[in-house]
């Protein structure tokens, strides 16, 4: 038995450039979105796809939204960071360990156990 090399037919190269043509156009800005899980590098040009038709920015404005609000501002890290060492501090101050507790549950096999 032998093989032949069977010669393919040369890649077009303008096959290879992905079309932007037929991708959703956000219904805000009007902006091709690329479908979820591509990246910019696949579809040059292109938004991420958010919600309802929209990129992110249009989705965020629609709902009365500053798209910038995803960002924490440091005086809020600030207070959450105090918050976080006062609910520590309490659960140790109880005796409760990190990794919580039972709360007065036992494990349905020890119950089972108890009513057998």
């Amino acid at each position: 038995m032998t093989l032949r090399l069977v010669p393919t037919p040369a890649n077009d190269p303008v096959d290879l450039e992905p079309s932007t043509d037929e991708l959703p156009q956000c219904k805000g800005c009007n902006s091709r979105m690329r479908p979820q899980g591509t990246t910019e590098a696949e579809h040059p040009g292109t938004v991420p796809i958010w919600a309802d038709n929209q990129c992110r920015i249009c989705d965020y404005e629609a709902c009365g939204k500053d798209p910038e609000d995803r960002f924490i501002p440091l005086e809020r890290v600030d207070y959450l960071t105090s918050l976080r060492a006062g609910i520590e501090a309490s659960r140790q101050r109880r005796g409760i360990p990190a990794e919580g507790s039972s709360a007065g549950r036992i494990p349905l096999t020890e119950f089972l156990e108890q009513i057998s």
